[in-house]
């Protein structure tokens, strides 16, 4: 009972089994009322009946047999007894009743309701409306007065006689029932295995699946059902994971060619000094660089690894935001002065609490990019967020050439390094930094002429 087709047969069938039993149930009763109230009716008619036939001839006139009824096409029998005032029944149908007295005896309106206690060797109990127990068998009962005669004639009929016209009512209802079940149960075999299909071939697919290869044609096509919109969503899935599987593959291929290059560089000034085609001072020179550029991209390499971690823990810490960015400008100040340019902090200070060490990170690696591509002067602005759902926003602007509308959608990809870029990491850092602080990272035209690097950071 594992699959899926197997739970929802399973669950069909209770819910059926349930539903037939209370309709059975139900059902029962309601026959059952019915043919009560038709048998109270009719004894109620033979009572008069038999009232009739004793006025004008006396209880010898009386027969048993005149007082049967019909119900549903079947002859049921009826007997009485007539009672004196004194509740003695002085004539019966069935022998060995004469002569015994019911202690008290209450017989309401047409005698459809009656509260018998008989004495200690009466055996004539009522149960409820119309109905009691005689010698130990339920029967249905009324009673009329005798006009003009201080008697009254009790008439009544065995409920197990009644109850007999059950059986082919029951019969022709259970047949129903069956019937009906098996109809619903091939009905819903029928949905269940409609339903069932397109998941064992979206099953069988994704079994299949390999982000490498084109999707199978035999791929189920998604429409506007839950189970479609399902498919679709694995259509999308899929999709997501083909661009990663190929976004991998892109990264794999840029790393190593930007790798490639500082060692291909090293070794070949290596040669170079060995054969003696330049100066042992400048071919060192040449590897020291290329060597702390590889190593820069190793480093950058590995800080985005543990960015893309989602598991590890940022710790938050309530810090000065200008502060911070002062003390950016401070570590960078060596850099910019070899080219003149002016570095500095705008805006008021601002207490957040933050992830301190990647904020400060991510600060930096936006203000050496920066410094790269200025042309005279870098400026950090610091401003609250005028929405409740920005908190405070940085902007780092510098006065370079700028960027164009297609390199500003771009400048996040890995790797991308422009014109006087290092690594290409620093700014696809700083993006899955801004992502992981449910910050967002734009870049835009400067107010300077150059570019325009802003965080965003909104509400958590």
């Amino acid at each position: 009972m594992r699959t899926m087709r197997a739970k929802i047969l399973l669950s069909l069938s209770i819910a059926m089994l349930i539903t037939v039993c209370i309709t059975v149930v139900l059902f029962i009763r309601l026959i059952d009322d019915i043919l009560v109230n038709q048998a109270k009716s009719k004894l109620h008619e033979q009572a008069r009946k038999a009232v009739h036939i004793m006025s004008d001839g006396g209880f010898d006139r009386l027969d048993n047999a005149e007082l049967n009824y019909v119900i549903k096409g079947v002859l049921l029998s009826a007997d009485y007894f007539i009672l004196s005032t004194d509740n003695r029944i002085i004539d019966s149908s069935v022998s060995g009743m004469e002569g015994k007295k019911l202690e008290r005896l209450l017989l309401t309106r047409q005698g459809f309701f009656a509260s018998v206690h008989p004495s200690a060797h009466d055996d004539l109990v009522t149960t409820h409306e119309g109905v009691a127990v005689l010698q130990g068998k339920k029967i249905l009962f009324t009673n009329e007065e005798l006009p003009g005669q201080p008697f009254r004639i009790f008439v009544y009929s065995p409920l197990s006689s009644l109850r007999a016209l059950y059986v082919p009512l029951m019969r022709t209802t259970l047949l129903s029932i069956v019937a009906s079940f098996l109809v619903i149960l091939v009905i819903g075999l029928m949905v269940v295995s409609r339903l069932v299909r397109p998941l064992k071939r979206l099953k069988e697919a994704v079994g299949n699946y390999e982000p490498n290869q084109p999707q199978d044609s035999d791929f189920p096509q998604a429409d506007k059902s839950e189970i479609g919109e399902l498919i679709g969503t694995f259509h999308s899935m899929s999709a997501r994971i083909q661009q990663h599987h190929h976004s991998q593959i892109e990264f794999l291929q840029n790393v190593s060619h930007e790798l490639r290059t500082p060692l291909m560089s090293i070794q070949g000034y290596v040669y170079a000094i060995q054969d003696q085609v330049v100066s042992q001072d400048e071919g060192l020179s040449i590897i020291k660089v290329q060597s702390q550029r590889l190593i820069d991209m190793v480093e950058k390499l590995l800080q985005l690894s543990r960015l893309e971690a989602l598991n590890e823990e940022w710790p938050v810490s309530l810090i000065d935001l200008r502060s911070m960015a002062e003390d950016a400008v401070h570590l960078l100040m060596p850099m910019a002065s070899e080219r003149s340019i002016s570095l500095r902090v705008e805006g008021e200070g601002l207490h957040v609490a933050v992830p301190a060490e990647q904020l400060f990170r991510m600060i930096l690696n936006l203000l050496q990019n920066a410094v790269r591509h200025t042309s005279t002067e870098v400026v950090i602005h610091l401003e609250t967020g005028t929405t409740p759902e920005v908190v405070w926003v940085m902007h780092v602007d510098d006065d370079g050439e700028g960027l164009t509308e297609s390199e500003a959608a771009e400048v996040f990809g890995r790797f991308y390094t422009g014109s006087n870029g290092a690594t290409g990491l620093g700014l696809a850092i700083c993006r899955q930094i801004a992502s992981r602080l449910n910050g967002e990272l734009l870049c835009t035209r400067s107010p300077l002429g150059g570019a325009r690097f802003s965080y965003i950071q909104r509400m958590s």
